[in-house]
């Protein structure tokens, strides 16, 4: 559990209180939680965020850990859709011995899987830094692509909400209807950013860092 406040003695209460009535350890400040790494730096004001211990158990599990890493999680072009999923009983016993093979994936979803892996290889250095200068001003952003899903049409809506300089927020969802233009599918992109803005919003509000106007 973790418990914030601007003041210690808000902090000091929530525990006691807790404690009442249950049997709790106090594990000091917050280092680690979830798989996610936390770092402070207080005379600089920043917060950094980082999943190397869970990146490095992933790519063991895969067998990935001295393997070369990628740049990029997928390959430019790379198009995986249902007809790419095992066809033949050889097929079918080849993806038996693989990780989730309930789920159906063929060699082609396989490949494209365990680059996303080695892609971690890449980035696991790489910590999402928080800059509590930077004030605390929400910002949106959304994009679409159109009919990225080859099966359905339907297209893909990308959010991510900014806050202190770095991710609050991040989303990449299949669109629950057919965009019938690449102008539609942006505007339903937007519209799920803006669901997620209201929501952030409420929030911040709460937390008492209400924001005003838009960005």
């Amino acid at each position: 559990m973790l418990i914030a406040s601007r003041q210690k003695a808000v902090i000091a209460s929530v525990k006691a209180g807790i404690a009442e009535k249950y049997r709790i350890k106090d594990m000091g400040r917050a280092r680690f939680i979830l798989g996610i790494e936390i770092d402070y730096d207080m005379e600089r004001r920043t917060l950094g965020i980082s999943q190397k211990a869970y990146t490095e158990s992933i790519t063991k599990k895969f067998g990935q850990e001295n393997a070369k890493p990628c740049l990029t999680p997928l390959e430019p072009g790379v198009q995986l859709t249902k007809a790419d999923e095992p066809q033949t009983e050889e097929d079918k016993a080849k993806m038996k011995s693989k990780p989730y093979r309930s789920l159906n994936p063929g060699e082609k979803h396989w490949d494209a899987g365990i680059k996303v892996v080695r892609y971690l290889l890449k980035t696991k250095d790489v910590d999402i830094v928080y800059d509590g200068l930077l004030g605390t001003q929400l910002e949106a952003y959304s994009d679409a692509d159109w009919a990225g899903n080859r099966d359905d049409r339907r297209s893909v809506s990308g959010v991510v909400l900014m806050l202190c300089g770095a991710p609050v927020v991040w989303l990449s969802t299949f669109q629950k209807t057919v965009a019938l233009s690449s102008t539609e599918a942006e505007y339903m992109a937007l519209s799920d950013c803006v669901k997620e803005c209201v929501w952030m919003r409420r929030l911040l509000k709460d937390i008492g860092a209400e924001q005003v106007g838009l960005q």
